[in-house]
């Protein structure tokens, strides 16, 4: 088995450095970046960054809501016990 040395994507003339994990392109050392121990060419790194902060913040706002509503739910039925229990204790 011969092992073929690939030239980079963007550079022709220089050698492969690292393959891009999303489009597979092989790219120089100087166009690889590498991103949370993965490496990815300079296009497919801005997408990427650019899905990657996109992330709408109104289900983390729907679930403080509703553990909110269940603790303001539960929580008077919880201190009644509590103290039922408390008094029962000093009978």
């Amino acid at each position: 088995m011969v092992l073929q040395r690939s030239n980079c994507y963007n550079h022709p003339d220089r050698y492969g450095h690292a393959t891009c994990m999303t489009c597979k392109k092989t790219v120089c050392q100087e166009c690889a970046t590498e991103w949370d121990g993965i490496n990815y060419c300079s296009p497919c790194l801005a997408n990427r960054r650019k899905t990657s902060g996109t992330r709408s913040p109104v289900m983390g706002y729907i679930l403080v809501l509703l553990a909110a509503a269940g603790l303001f739910a539960i929580g008077p039925k919880l201190l009644v016990w509590s103290a039922t229990l408390l008094q029962r204790s000093f009978e």
